[in-house]
């Protein structure tokens, strides 16, 4: 597995995050199995602009890393998602290595009007993926805010493929993962909800560095 990382420098670059799209589910307490289906959930949030609409659409990726790097894993979660229309995907949550709280979601919008000062990307907290057994594993990185280093993890075994996202199911191909770089610009992960250009940099740094 090939990831390609991304460098950001999260006090700079925080408020950068689509702030009209607020994850919820998964966070900072969620554990994952692998073969398990699970429910990712999101919704508009009220206090940015522009609203969600069925103009916008986004590919949602499995990422991992630290407060000031950041990988977008390979291949996607989902594809195509329309979040003006559905709040929600179910996906097949793959087996990664290593085990443990080390992987968010980045949400990377590929249609839709956007805010001036958006890159269009919103992420989920830190959450954890188990090995197949179901354990945990020891990887739960802290740090000051702005400095956890996270953990590098990869996708081992993907989910069959299945449906596009447009029928409200979502999961990644079996085929090996491919490499994806992620644009320079994004944000770092930042906390469950997606926040205000104005409360991003403060709020995305504490959730990083608290996960």
């Amino acid at each position: 597995m090939k990831a390609v990382a991304s460098l950001t420098i999260l006090g700079a670059l925080a408020s950068l995050a689509a702030a009209y799209i607020n994850p919820i589910d998964p966070w900072g307490d969620s554990k994952w199995i692998p073969k398990n289906v699970v429910t990712i959930k999101w919704n508009d949030d009220p206090k940015s602009k522009p609203a969600l609409s069925p103009e916008h659409v986004f590919d949602i990726y499995l990422g991992t890393g630290g407060d000031q790097q950041h990988i977008r894993l390979e291949p996607p979660v989902a594809t195509n998602v329309k979040a003006g229309t559905t709040d929600s995907i179910t996906y097949t949550v793959p087996t990664v290595d290593p085990p443990g709280k080390i992987y968010f979601l980045i949400f990377k919008q590929t249609a839709g009007p956007t805010d001036p000062s958006s890159n269009g990307q919103a992420y989920t907290t830190r959450f954890t993926i188990t090995d197949p057994s179901g354990n945990p594993g020891t990887l739960v990185p802290t740090g000051p805010v702005g400095q956890n280093p996270g953990g590098n993890g990869t996708i081992v075994v993907g989910p069959p493929a299945t449906s596009a996202a447009a029928t409200g199911t979502a999961t990644s191909p079996a085929k090996s993962p491919s490499p994806t770089a992620d644009k320079p610009g994004s944000a770092s992960s930042i906390s469950g909800s997606a926040m205000s250009a104005a409360a991003a940099l403060v709020a995305g740094a504490v959730a990083m560095a608290a996960f």
